[in-house]
């Protein structure tokens, strides 16, 4: 698998109030910059992470964004332990995402998924709930596609 240090959304299920993300398809993001990115990183096999962690120069997107490589380490660790990736206001100001890696049958990663919202709809108190019921879904998309 060939990364460059950007994810592209490919897919988008806006509500009738969010109309506006329909825009995001085919936007570039910098994988330190959203949870969907860290995502990626922190559950992409570790030659290939650790080849962009080296070679990719972060920007941020806000002053919340991580960009120091250790902290983006540390971050990518606890992920993994968790199983699931947050972006709390680390892209705009009072908006989360959840992301969830997304599988195949073999067990190669081969996309994330995420939700994203304000922090008023995405409460904290949710969050571990929200991703058990993510990572459910994931792995119904790998039943159903591979």
């Amino acid at each position: 698998m060939q990364y460059n240090g950007a994810l592209v959304i490919s897919q988008v299920f806006a509500s009738a109030d969010r109309l506006s993300d329909f825009a995001l398809l085919g936007e570039q993001q910098s994988l330190n910059a959203s949870a969907l990115g860290k995502c990626l990183l922190a559950f992409m096999d570790e030659p290939t992470r650790n080849t962009i962690l080296q070679t990719t120069k972060w920007y941020a997107a806000i002053k919340n964004s991580l960009t120091d490589r250790q902290d983006l380490l540390y971050s990518l660790a606890a992920i993994r332990n968790q199983g699931y990736a947050l972006n709390d206001e680390e892209v705009q100001l009072n908006m989360r995402c959840l992301a969830v890696p997304v599988y195949s049958q073999n067990g190669q990663l081969v996309a994330t998924l995420g939700v994203a919202g304000s922090d008023a709809a995405l409460k904290r108190r949710q969050i571990r709930l929200l991703a058990h019921e993510l990572d459910g879904v994931s792995q119904q998309l790998t039943n159903l596609i591979f």
